[in-house]
């Protein structure tokens, strides 16, 4: 079930932000409400697994900070006219706009939880509450739905660019198309799902998990290596600078795929590709092919230089990395325009 932000729960979450102990009276008095009031969001908070210290004779407080999402705040920072929806809890964000109607301006749904998450593949993306970035927008194209075929590989750009801009650069790269990580562990993903009307506009509705304050021993059932921004960087990150950062770059990076295509991010991407020149196997349905990423093609689909030299160029997949495989080694002609 969907469930919105409650004004009276964010602003005791905000009170509690300052990490000091609160009785229970006196936050019924800022708020308006009665002492079991305050109890029962005091519970919904360690319902979503947030720590909370309770002393008795000093009250209640945070043991570690947490602050919410701020629709007003991200929109009044953002550059370009978007619609947000926001929601405390979120069956799927990508789920949710595909329920509503499309404006001409950006259509963005945030949230700080989703039950039913998923990443490609159909695979559950962990979504605990209030740790991390789960967002989808909605954009429209006047193109035909082959034009929009390296939209994932530009999306991972922006997601990428983003993280650059808090500090998390050097070992930050994107494993084709679409997962996002540092140092080889997953920080961030995004699924995009397209809808076509029937006088040929295209919606793309794109789907993006950032693990922002996301510790090692609050999600150790992860089947797969992974990290997030307040790991690498030490610090508590306030979510709503990266929900700014992120839509402002996902905005910017849209209006330039949506006027040019993917050419002109073709030699962004070389520069973030985890994979090229590294032995693969790349899993696709039951067919699994094993050879040397030779980076991507002008539609963004991934090449593959086989063994005998020949290339082939896949439009989907699962990859992952082979060590000690015989494969060719790099072609020496220049592939998609790339020197």
């Amino acid at each position: 079930m969907n469930k919105k932000l409650n004004t009276t729960f964010v602003k005791l979450v905000n009170l509690l932000s300052d990490g000091q102990y609160h009785d229970g009276t006196t936050l019924g008095d800022v708020l308006s409400v009665t002492r079991s009031a305050v109890w029962k969001m005091i519970k919904k908070l360690e319902h979503y697994q947030v720590k909370i210290d309770s002393v008795k004779g000093k009250g209640y407080a945070l043991s570690q900070p947490l602050i919410l999402l701020d629709a007003d705040a991200i929109k009044r920072d953002c550059y370009q006219a978007i619609d947000i929806h926001l929601f405390e809890s979120v069956d799927s964000t990508n789920a949710y706009l595909k329920t509503i109607n499309h404006k001409n301006q950006m259509t963005v749904c945030l949230a700080e939880q989703q039950t039913s998450g998923r990443g490609r593949f159909h695979r559950e993306w962990y979504s605990p509450f209030a740790k991390n970035i789960y967002v989808s927008c909605l954009y429209s194209f006047q193109k035909d739905v082959s034009e929009l075929s390296g939209l994932s590989l530009v999306m991972s750009l922006a997601i990428v660019k983003t993280l650059k801009a808090f500090g998390i650069d050097e070992k930050c790269g994107v494993k084709w198309p679409n997962d996002i990580l540092y140092d080889t562990k997953k920080i961030s993903g995004s699924l995009i799902e397209i809808q076509a009307e029937t006088h040929g506009a295209m919606h793309a509705i794109i789907g993006i998990g950032i693990n922002v304050n996301m510790l090692q021993h609050e999600a150790h059932d992860i089947p797969q290596a992974w990290s997030s921004m307040q790991q690498i960087l030490n610090r508590y990150v306030n979510r709503n600078e990266v929900c700014v950062s992120l839509l402002n770059n996902l905005f910017d990076y849209l209006q330039k795929f949506a006027e040019q295509g993917l050419a002109p991010f073709v030699s962004e991407w070389k520069a973030v590709d985890t994979l090229l020149d590294q032995c693969i196997a790349l899993t696709n349905g039951n067919e699994t092919v094993l050879g040397r990423a030779a980076g991507i093609e002008n539609q963004g689909r991934l090449l593959l230089q086989l063994e005998g030299g020949k290339i082939r160029a896949f439009s989907s997949g699962d990859t992952s990395v082979v060590k000690g495989s015989v494969v060719p080694s790099p072609p020496t002609l220049l592939i998609g325009g790339e020197g």
